[in-house]
Order: C-alpha cells, then structure tokens, then sequence
C-alpha cells in the first residue's frame, strides 16, 4: 500500500481555546511493500502521523491518499472503516490489549469483529500464532499466564491475523532484553519479505534504522525535515549533529576509525563494519 501524505496538518481540539498544532504542511511519500522507520525527538509529531495513518484521526487540513483512497477531514466512518481493516497497528506493550480467556480466542477477535466466519478466524489465528513462534500448546491457555515476551507475540499475532496490508509499529521492542528486541525485528524483517508488507516502524534505537530500514523520515516540530535512504541520512554528520540525532554504533564506530586514518565508505551495520574491515586486514597482511 503506497501512502503519499499532501500537506497535512492536524490540530487537536481545533476551533477551541485548547487548539494545539500537532503536524503541519507534512508532504511526504512512504513507499509500499517496504520499511519506512519514523525518527525523530519526543514531541515531534511522530505519534499523531500514526493515527492519521490508523484512521484514528483525520487531517484538519490537507490530505493523506492511502493506496486508492483519499482521506481528508471530510473522509466518512464508512470509508475509514475500510481503511482500518488494511491497517495493523502494535502499540507499544501490545501485551496490554490482550483481554480473552485462551489464547487462540485473543487472536481470533480481530478477524471475528471484521465479519470473518469462526472457522476462518481460527484457521486465520492458528497460523499467525505459529508464525510467530507460538507452538499449539499455548493455545487453550490464558494469555495472563505467559511469559512477558509470549505475550507480546501473542498480541502481534492478533494484528497478523487479520491480514493487514500496512503495518505499523510504534517502538515495538520497548521494554524486552536485547535478545528479545533483536529476535522480534528479525520477526518483522521476514514478515515484511514474506508477505510483501508495507511497514512503518517508531523507533529511538538507531540500530534498527541501519540494519531494518529502507526509507526514513525525520520529523522535527511537526513536520518532514528529511527523508530518504538510510545511507543517505546518516552520511550526513553536521546535518545530524545540527539536529540533535545520533547514528547507530556501528557507524560511530567507523567515523572514529576513519579519524585514525583508516580508508572505510560509508557503514550503517555490524556485518557492513566486518567485512571493510576484513577487506583492510586482507590487504596488509595477505589472508583473511
């Protein structure tokens, strides 16, 4: 689902006192059947273009066009509704929308509630759950009894099991121990490759944007400052340093590096750092 955002802002309690400018002359185009991650400080708008992107909220001025629909402030319920049922959102600690006895009735809701038969919402949920890890075992218990982790991914196979063509992810891995952040992104990274999703990741973790992301946008004080490949962004260091955004570490790393006077293109990765580095080893000592 390509999204193209056409000067959007959006206010909240519009024609009050309490008027609060949240976004403003946001043009921007998220590219489909790709990651796109969202960067940008506390308070820069971030959250508000998710729920314009959730049907949550509608634009008080502007559009935003979501494959063929156009959504502006005169946008129905009707055609929202249609919008919503393409779009999963996992929230940060997802875990806390869960509300069902088992498992398998938790995950079945959704599919349920958009009209599918019980028998395709349980086939819907038991294939989610299985993708994300979640053995048949677990599915007559009660979601309250797993692991902080289990149910997070019972939570996301919920939003899986309604076969969402945008998926959005609002600091997904909050809270969870670095093995349990990283086996989740590479989740949504095959996610993303198997069923050609178009996803739009919040993160703070710059780590996730040099080995995740195809596309990034940056917000600063309600609107698109920058967007582009990730390449691209974090080559930039005065530009970064100017706004107040960090690189990922491998990158740091090899900035300090090239400082020393070592020869190293541009790195965003671990593995991208690795194998330079083998490259230079390679031709001063004769073998890998």
């Amino acid at each position: 689902m390509a999204i193209v955002f056409k000067e959007v802002g959006f206010t909240y309690q519009a024609g009050t006192p309490f008027a609060t400018e949240a976004l403003h002359d946001v043009t921007v185009s998220i590219p489909e059947h790709a990651i796109t991650v969202i960067m940008g400080h506390t308070g820069s708008g971030k959250s508000t273009l998710v729920q314009q992107l959730a049907g949550l909220e509608l634009p008080t001025t502007g559009s935003l066009v979501m494959g063929a629909t156009v959504i502006n402030a005169q946008t129905t319920k009707k055609e929202l509704n249609q919008i919503r049922q393409q779009v999963g959102m996992v929230f940060q600690f997802p875990e806390a929308q869960l509300f069902e006895q088992t498992v398998l009735q938790d995950v079945m809701f959704g599919p349920k509630n958009y009209g599918m038969s019980d028998d395709n919402a349980r086939q819907a949920a038991k294939n989610a759950l299985r993708r994300v890890g979640m053995a048949e075992k677990f599915d007559e218990q009660s979601p309250f009894d797993l692991s902080g982790g289990q149910m997070r991914r019972v939570a996301i196979a919920g939003v899986l099991a309604m076969q969402p063509k945008l998926l959005i992810l609002d600091e997904p891995t909050a809270g969870l121990d670095p093995v349990g952040q990283r086996a989740l992104m590479t989740l949504f990274s095959e996610l993303q490759r198997e069923q050609d999703l178009t996803i739009v990741l919040i993160t703070h973790q710059m780590e996730y944007v040099g080995q995740y992301a195809d596309h990034v946008v940056v917000f600063e004080k309600g609107t698109v400052i920058r967007a582009g490949k990730p390449a691209v962004i974090f080559q930039d260091q005065a530009w970064l340093t100017a706004h107040q955004l960090d690189v990922p570490a491998a990158t740091k790393f090899a900035n300090a590096l090239v400082d020393k006077g070592l020869a190293l293109d541009h790195v965003l990765t671990l593995d991208d750092l690795a194998d330079q580095l083998a490259v230079q080893l390679t031709s001063v000592g004769g073998s890998a």
